[in-house]
Formats: structure tokens, sequence, C-alpha cells
């Protein structure tokens, strides 16, 4: 069968999240939620308003209007009145209809206030918990919800975090991956002073120290090699102002910032060090690009499988050692087949988790449940 349309029947899912933001959170929601449409079933988002959301450092709008069913009908709270404060149009979520409801977490949604109608939203339809947060002190206030099933990325999730609560939790846990785009009808765009250099490139809005190894490392390596860096900036700039620097104010939406990466020849990614459960949805969202991506040896790429060189579908470097990260950055600017095998393993890595297949395990959750 071509089409999860001709397996499921048409549903509608409610999708409570942020949305059409800078943020990790956000990201799966619209990966899932957009595929959902594209298999044929409905959503309606309930997202929060762009006022109490954009307070947060990882949240910001990009440049994009709403679609027509997304709702803001909540207010984050601040994270450290969490998990009081906040507030939701409760009426607006009891009077829709939906077939099942997917909550995405984060460490600013009002708990407490939904709390008061989740009792009420389970009467209606299935209540799905997707568990982003890495620290257990976060989790208890969600841990007092009734859920019907709790999707967790991976299983350190299970074993460091929600093991705590024992089995009335684990029996309801469901592994799924977070999703990797697929995006085949991309068009690579480069600045026409750019054509005839190495390009490395990085987006986002990572705070600046944790693109102090790439800088440093990129500092020596000027001494020998011809090359630019493109810095793509959701806020303002870096304060760095070497001459092979280039930077942009722009947020842009996923399939642009696929354009960008696809006229580059290497994706530096800044990640700082974390004792949290983390993932990295910057390379879930990029990786099938097949440019080749850096990363620091963090937890977010913990489970990424590379050799004993630090090579892979992404090239790993330790952080903090920028001895290590020059010379892999030589390898990478001097091999061009090394290039060519890493990008094909990244494209390998991101069909395994794609946005299709992530859907549709979701779909069959849902299934499960009755729908």
């Amino acid at each position: 069968m071509s089409s999860s349309a001709q397996v499921f029947d048409d549903m509608k899912i409610a999708i409570m999240s942020r949305w059409n933001a800078t943020c990790g959170v956000s990201l799966h929601a619209e990966i899932i939620g957009r595929k959902f449409r594209e298999l044929g079933h409905d959503i309606i988002v309930y997202a929060p308003t762009l006022e109490s959301a954009d307070t947060d450092w990882h949240h910001r709008h990009i440049d994009v209007i709403d679609e027509p069913w997304v709702h803001r009908v909540f207010e984050e709270t601040d994270e450290y009145l969490y998990p009081a404060g906040g507030s939701i149009r409760s009426e607006e979520l009891l009077e829709d209809d939906y077939d099942a409801f997917i909550l995405e977490s984060v460490v600013r949604f009002p708990v407490n206030e939904f709390k008061r109608i989740a009792s009420k939203i389970k009467k209606k339809a299935p209540l799905i918990l997707v568990m982003h947060l890495g620290y257990i002190r976060d989790v208890d206030p969600f841990m007092e919800i009734d859920w019907d099933k709790i999707v967790v990325f991976d299983s350190r999730y299970v074993k460091e975090i929600l093991s705590t609560y024992g089995r009335r939790v684990e029996e309801k846990i469901v592994e799924i991956p977070y999703p990797c785009p697929i995006f085949d009808d991309v068009k690579p765009i480069r600045l026409k002073s750019l054509e005839d250099v190495f390009l490395f490139f990085t987006f986002g809005r990572q705070p600046v120290r944790e693109y102090l190894d790439y800088v440093r490392a990129l500092r020596r390596l000027s001494e020998k090699y011809d090359f630019k860096y493109l810095i793509i900036r959701s806020d303002r700039g870096l304060p760095f102002r070497d001459r092979w620097i280039i930077q942009r104010c722009e947020r842009p939406e996923m399939k642009m910032i696929h354009r960008y990466l696809r006229g580059s020849d290497v994706h530096l990614l800044p990640k700082g060090d974390t004792r949290a459960v983390v993932i990295s949805s910057t390379l879930a969202q990029t990786i099938y690009s097949g440019v080749p991506i850096v990363v620091p040896d963090t937890r977010h790429f913990e489970l990424i499988p590379v050799d004993e060189n630090g090579f892979g579908p992404v090239v790993k470097y330790r952080i903090g050692d920028t001895h290590d990260l020059e010379r892999k950055l030589s390898i990478l600017m001097e091999d061009d087949d090394l290039r060519r095998r890493i990008s094909k393993m990244a494209r390998e890595y991101a069909k395994r988790y794609s946005d299709d297949f992530v859907a549709k395990k979701f779909l069959n959750l849902i299934k499960s449940l009755g729908v």
C-alpha cells in the first residue's frame, strides 16, 4: 500500500505544544503533525502565546505565519515557578473534538493547570505524553497525570528517569525515535561571493561560548587554508570579527535551512556539555542534507555510532579539545572521498528514523489505544 491513509481510518489528532519556533519541542510537533496531515489526517494544535513563550531563551517564532488550525490558547509559566503559574483556555480544549491528544512536555508548561482538565480530556480521547525532559526534578509534576502512553526517544529516558516511578509508569512507555525530515526536492543555495571557496556553515542561536571550539580551531586552520564560515543567527550576531566569518540574521524555515546546508561543505553544530538526558533536534533536522556534520562528544550525540577515530554518520571531536577538532576539520577539507562516505552514512541514518516512519509509529500507537 502506498499511503498510510489506506491503512488507518482518517483521524483528528490534537497536539499541545510549542509551534513554529526555534525549539526542539516545537520541531518534533511540527514534523509529526505535518506528516499526519500529509498522510490524510486532520490535526489541531494548541500552542502557547508568543508573548509568554518568547520570554524563554530557547523559543523564538520563526519567519512564518501560523496555520489556520493552530490555536494559541495557553500561557507558559516561568521556569522558576513551574509547575505552578501560566494559564490555559480550558473550555476550547474541552469543547473541540479529536480522536487522540498528544502533549509535548517542556519545562515551562502550565502543568498544574493542565492537571485540572486531564481526566476530562481522557474521557474524549487517549492522552499521550512525549517526553522531552532530561532531569527527574522536572518530570515529577507530569507523572501525577494518568497518561495512556508515554513516548520516549530512546532507552536512556527509561533507565535514568522514568524507572524512578516504578511499574505504574514503566508499563506505559513506548520508544519512538526523534524523527528526521526527508527532503529530496531542495536546491542548494550559496552566496555568489562564496562559490569558489570551502564553506563551513552553522545556524541557530546557541550561546557564544558554544562556538568557541570551532572559532579557535578555524583560526589556526586559516593560516593554512582558504575558507569561509557562514553563520546564520536568529538573534543578534556573535562578537567574532575574523575576516573569514560571514554572519547573517535570519530565522529560516526548515527547507531553507536545507538549501543553505546543501550549498555548504561542512556543517559545524555547536552544543554545550550537560548531564541531562538529551538528543539534538538540530541534528535530526539536518542530517538528511548529507552535508558532513561535526559535533562535540556530548550527550546529545552519544547514541550515534562512530568509529575509533570519531567518524560515522557524524564526525565527533572531544569537546574542548581544539587540537582534535583542528585535525578532523583538516582531514575533512582535504579528503573528498571521506566527505562523500560520511554523507552516505548520514542519509542512511536519517532514513532509518524518517518522519514517515516515526509518524506511522505514532499512528499505530494511537490505533492500539482503541481509536
